[in-house]
C-alpha cells in the first residue's frame, strides 16, 4: 500500500473509529475536543488525499471489488464533506449538553460513511457507505429519543430513504444483468436496456437521499 493509499483509507477509517468508540462510551467531557480534533486531522487527510488522486480496491465477492477512487469530481467534495463536518462538530461543542459521546460518536461515523460516498468506485463501496449514512442519519434525526416528534421525523426520513434506497439495488441487479461489472466506471458499458435500468436506480436513490421530489416530505 502507498502512501496515498493509506491517507484514502485513513479518510473513512479515522472518523470511523473513533466515532464508533465514542458512541460506546461515557466520556461526557473528551467527546466533543476528540471529535473536534479528529474532524480536524480527517480534514487535512481529505485535502491531502485531494491532492494526490489515489485509488484502493481490495476482494468483496466474485466479480466485485470494495472500491475507493479520489477522481476529479471526488477531490472537490472530499475536503468539503470533511470541512463542513468539522464546522458541524465546532458548533455542536457548544451547543449539545447532554449524550455528547452518542451524539459526537454518530456525526463522526455518518462523515466516515459521507466520505466513503465521495470516493466510492464500485457499486459494494457505494451500497455500503450508502446504507451506513441512512442508518445514522436516521438516528441523528432522532437523537432526542424522548421527543416523539423527533423519533417520528427520524422514522419518516428512514422509512422515505429506505423506499428510495432500492433504486440502488436495482442499479446492482440491472449492472450484472448487463454484463458491466460492478464498478462504477463500468456501468455505461452495460447492455441496453440494462444500462437505462442502472440510471434510473441511481436516480432515483440520490432523489430520496437528497429529499428532492417525489420524496420531498
Amino acid at each position: 500500500m502507498t502512501a496515498a493509499q493509506a491517507v484514502l483509507l485513513a479518510v473513512v477509517v479515522l472518523p470511523a473509529a473513533v466515532g464508533a468508540v465514542l458512541a460506546l462510551t461515557r466520556a461526557e467531557r473528551a467527546a466533543a475536543p476528540v471529535a473536534v480534533l479528529t474532524a480536524a486531522v480527517t480534514t487535512v487527510l481529505a485535502a491531502a488525499a485531494a491532492l494526490a488522486r489515489p485509488s484502493l480496491s481490495v476482494p468483496f465477492v466474485a466479480g466485485a471489488e470494495f472500491a475507493l477512487e479520489v477522481d476529479a469530481l471526488a477531490a472537490l467534495t472530499l475536503p468539503m464533506v470533511a470541512g463542513v463536518t468539522l464546522l458541524v462538530l465546532v458548533f455542536a461543542a457548544g451547543s449539545i449538553r447532554a449524550a455528547r459521546p452518542r451524539f459526537h460518536g454518530l456525526m463522526l461515523v455518518f462523515a466516515a460513511a459521507a466520505l466513503a460516498t465521495v470516493t466510492a468506485a464500485s457499486l459494494p463501496a457505494l451500497l455500503f457507505a450508502w446504507e451506513l449514512m441512512g442508518a445514522t442519519s436516521y438516528a441523528l434525526i432522532g437523537f432526542w429519543w424522548r421527543d416523539a416528534d423527533r423519533v417520528s421525523a427520524g422514522l419518516t426520513a428512514f422509512v422515505t430513504t429506505r423506499t428510495a434506497d432500492l433504486g440502488l439495488y436495482l442499479a446492482a441487479g440491472a449492472a450484472l444483468a448487463g454484463g458491466a461489472g460492478m464498478a462504477l466506471s463500468a456501468l455505461p458499458a452495460a447492455e441496453s436496456p440494462w444500462r437505462h435500468v442502472a440510471a434510473a436506480g441511481i436516480l432515483v436513490a440520490a432523489l430520496g437521499k437528497a429529499a428532492q421530489l417525489p420524496f420531498s416530505f
